[in-house]
C-alpha cells in the first residue's frame, strides 16, 4: 500500500476535469509513489473504464450528494 493518497470525487458532468486532474498528476515521476482514489458520484460505466487503468481505486460514493 502506498503511503500517500490523492482522493477526488466526480460525476459524469465533471469527468473531463477529473481526467485532466489524473493526467496532470501522472505527468510527474513522483506520482509513482502515491495512490489516486476516485469517489464515483455518478460516473458512467464508460468513464470508469476509461480511467480505471490510471487510478488505484474507484469507489461508489455512498451518501446523498
Amino acid at each position: 500500500m502506498k503511503k500517500n493518497v490523492i482522493v477526488s470525487l466526480a460525476d459524469a458532468n465533471y469527468f473531463s476535469l477529473l481526467e485532466e486532474l489524473i493526467d496532470s498528476i501522472k505527468r510527474f515521476k513522483e506520482s509513482e509513489k502515491l495512490a489516486i482514489c476516485i469517489l464515483d458520484a455518478g460516473l458512467t460505466n464508460d468513464q470508469k473504464k476509461k480511467i480505471s487503468n490510471k487510478v488505484d481505486e474507484i469507489k461508489t460514493a455512498e451518501w446523498d450528494i
